[in-house]
């Protein structure tokens, strides 16, 4: 857009100088030599050789070419070789009827001028023209007005380009320097403008990352204070008591320290999959495919399930033929258990929980429904980032640091499948898993 103003600047300029300051006073100029030597010309139609004398000084002063004749045609003097041909009787009578539009066809190549100027055509003037071209200096004239042009149009374009600039670099000093909140703030539609959005997005994901550590570290930090406590107290309890009581306490400790080796392998399987790059992890593949029995991994969930949960109910629901999978076993049986915990977690005791497996065309479905709380449908589009929880989660003290539902959906793509989430508060949470064709042989 600055360009073509300047294009378009530049050209009135040109037009103006060419109009106003170079043809017209050129025009002007050539006008009132024409009429002086017209004039001169009347007064010596009977004095020949002055005539011709005058007629020869046109021709070296205005590079003039004239043909004097008489009202009917007939040649009074020359400074031509060949006579300019005379006047037809109506363009002779046209002469003295200027406000007469000229006759239809091209320009005439010359100029006619009454003698005299006023009253009855006596004689006429044919003058050949030729464009009077502008002396050498105006060529200055003409670059200093495209200089000037372009200096007015530039120094506006600088205007509108240094605030914003000078307010992006500001604001990222600023950002940098940990102001976590600045944001640049201004919508332009244009390249700056662009800039600014991309800026501020950034800026928020910063945010938003900076402070999803921040609560990972609280988190992980109360996640690992309780069962290590719980840890604490039952060996206090086991080394003041008796066998039998030690004996008591070693399970308890042993599904604190499972509790503990769950939280810990999500935090390093989250990190193994954010780190991996082209599907791999300092040349190791993130995924370990092996060729796994689909109905032994959702058996093995189960099994899982109703021994840590032995108040829900389970129903379990599966084709009779199930394909087998090319996967990761580890990874896609934990995608199963953190999905079954959740049902367990965000539902009541005595609530039914539902697993079903199917064949779904070439690929397989895996759907885990609960009876539970349910999610808001403002929160729902959260649900599965890294270290959300909802407020309603939060205020169950259902634990957990947001990291479970997040690792199962980047399991599920790294084998090329979906993860989709269905819910209602208070109505509960479908969770479908669909696997693609190329992950069942």
């Amino acid at each position: 857009m600055v360009g073509l103003a300047q294009l378009v600047l530049v050209s009135l300029v040109l037009f103006a100088a060419r109009t106003l300051v170079l043809e017209r006073p050129l025009k002007h100029g050539f006008a009132r030599n024409v009429r002086y030597n017209v004039q001169e010309w009347a007064a010596l139609r009977h004095d020949p050789a002055a005539l011709q004398a005058s007629l020869e000084r046109a021709a070296r002063s205005l590079d003039a070419r004239v043909t004097l004749r008489d009202a009917s045609g007939g040649l009074i003097a020359t400074n031509m070789a060949q006579p300019a041909p005379p006047l037809s009787a109506t363009e002779v009578e046209a002469l003295t009827e200027p406000q007469r539009p000229p006759p239809p066809g091209p320009p005439r190549p010359f100029l006619a001028v009454p003698i005299p100027e006023r009253g009855p055509v006596e004689a006429y003037a044919i003058i050949l023209m030729r464009p009077p071209e502008p002396p050498p200096e105006n060529t200055a004239f003409i670059v200093c007005a495209v200089l000037v042009c372009t200096a007015i149009t530039s120094l506006a374009f600088a205007r509108t380009l240094a605030p914003p600039l000078q307010r992006l670099a500001r604001v990222a000093r600023d950002f940098g320097a940990g102001k976590l909140d600045t944001r640049a703030g201004f919508r332009r539609d244009d390249e700056l403008g662009e800039v600014a959005e991309a800026f501020d997005e950034m800026a928020g994901r910063i945010t938003h990352l900076l402070r999803s550590q921040k609560e990972l570290l609280a988190n992980v930090s109360h996640e690992l204070r309780t069962p290590l406590a719980r840890i604490r107290v039952a060996l206090d309890v086991a080394s003041e008591g008796d066998a039998a009581t030690a004996r008591e306490m070693l399970s308890d400790i042993t599904e604190d320290l499972s509790e503990l080796e769950r939280l810990v392998e999500d935090v390093l399987t989250t990190a193994r999959l954010d780190l991996s790059t082209g599907g791999t992890l300092a040349g190791t593949p993130p995924l370990r495919l092996e060729h796994v029995d689909t109905r032994a991994l959702v058996d093995k969930a189960v099994s899982r399930f109703r021994a840590n949960r032995p108040g829900h109910r389970l129903e379990v629901d599966l084709d009779a033929t199930l394909p087998a999978l090319e996967a990761d076993p580890v990874l896609l049986r934990r995608v199963l258990d953190n999905l079954l915990d959740n049902a367990g977690k965000y539902s009541e005791p005595g609530t039914t929980v539902r697993l079903l497996a199917r064949v779904d065309g070439p690929g397989l479905r895996f759907e885990v429904a609960d009876e539970g709380i349910g999610i808001d449908a403002g929160d729902l589009a959260r649900v599965g980032t890294p270290f959300f929880r909802t407020d309603r989660s939060r205020a169950r003290k259902s634990g957990g640091v947001g990291l479970g539902l997040a690792l199962a959906r980047r399991i599920v793509d790294a084998h090329g499948g979906t993860l989709a989430l269905e819910s209602r508060p208070g109505g509960g949470t479908t969770a479908r898993i669909t696997l693609p064709a190329s992950a069942v042989p």
